[in-house]
């Protein structure tokens, strides 16, 4: 079983404004509200490729109770624990005029000591199953800077394969998990490694020095340009299908799946990487925060062009 644990989860409202104007009243044309976070989100894709997943999440008040109705109206299995302030509500504004969104990600529902006993208690239950588990997302305040590679240590220790999609301090502090996978963005590895990566040789670069840090396997992902593989023994490019690209938002969530899904049936990561740049190509063809689609997914897959570098 694949199993995800998304401490800060989120539901997305994506609203659709022709002509954004900064400072001024804005008229929406339309809106969506989407379940959100990183783990969340690669579970619905792993769910939708008809794998076995579990969510494992911290809830909070009526946003958390929509959350958790939406997953179940999808049919993702999801375990979480209940807290009192509201799960966050993230906002994406989508200028139709131009394509560009403007995303406030707010800062998430605290956890108090008795929950985090009770989260502890939830993922003491649920790793033991995983074959594959990930931690991904930010921490919400209350839980401690480690629990990330605490985790990422037991679930390797109970004989999982192990994935860390984190930003910041936060990723920084789960690479002392030893991971089996990481997966960052340019944007992540250059505030882990602490300089620009401006082109693909320094972004190579910057993955072999985030697997001289314990991973066995780096996956960057590079928006519409791809992503590298970085191992000790090769570097593969995943190429996306030229599609038409409505927002990135999800994409990098969707990549992770695929990359989960391999490690899970025993695959070359390079199938997994070929699986996830389709997940996440058909993703940046929705709206907002929408996911892509399996029948999607699959009609990207054959397009995918990996090279061996």
């Amino acid at each position: 079983m694949i199993v995800t644990f998304t401490p800060n989860p989120a539901v997305d409202k994506t609203i659709l404004v022709p002509g954004l104007k900064i400072g001024a009243q804005n008229r929406a044309r339309e809106s969506h509200l989407d379940p959100g976070g990183k783990g969340i989100n690669a579970s619905r894709v792993v769910h939708r490729l008809g794998r076995s997943t579990v969510a494992l999440t911290v809830l909070g008040g009526h946003i958390g109770r929509m959350l958790r109705g939406a997953l179940e109206a999808e049919g993702v299995p999801c375990r979480f624990v209940e807290v009192h302030e509201e799960t966050r509500l993230n906002v994406v504004l989508q200028d139709e005029s131009t394509g560009a969104s403007t995303r406030v990600w707010d800062r998430g529902a605290a956890v108090p000591p008795d929950a985090m006993a009770d989260i502890d208690d939830l993922l003491a239950h649920w790793v033991p199953h995983a074959k594959v588990f990930a931690c991904a997302g930010t921490l919400p305040p209350g839980v401690p800077g480690d629990t990330y590679a605490r985790l990422l240590i037991a679930a390797a220790a109970s004989g999982a394969k192990t994935l860390l999609d984190a930003d910041g301090e936060t990723f920084r502090a789960g690479l002392d998990g030893r991971p089996t996978v990481i997966k960052p963005n340019v944007r992540e590895a250059e505030a882990v490694l602490g300089r620009r990566l401006t082109t693909e040789r320094e972004i190579i670069g910057g993955a072999v020095e985030l697997l001289r840090r314990g991973p066995e396997a780096v996956v960057v992902s590079m928006g519409a340009s791809g992503s590298v593989l970085v191992t000790a023994d090769r570097i593969v490019r995943a190429v996306p299908p030229a599609v038409e690209r409505l927002s990135a938002v999800g994409s990098g969530d969707s990549m992770v799946a695929g990359l989960l899904i391999a490690l899970a049936e025993g695959l070359p990561l390079e199938e997994g990487l070929r699986l996830g740049t389709a997940a996440g190509a058909a993703t940046a063809m929705t709206v907002g925060t929408q996911l892509g689609t399996r029948t999607e997914i699959e009609a990207l897959l054959p397009k995918v062009r990996m090279e061996v570098l």
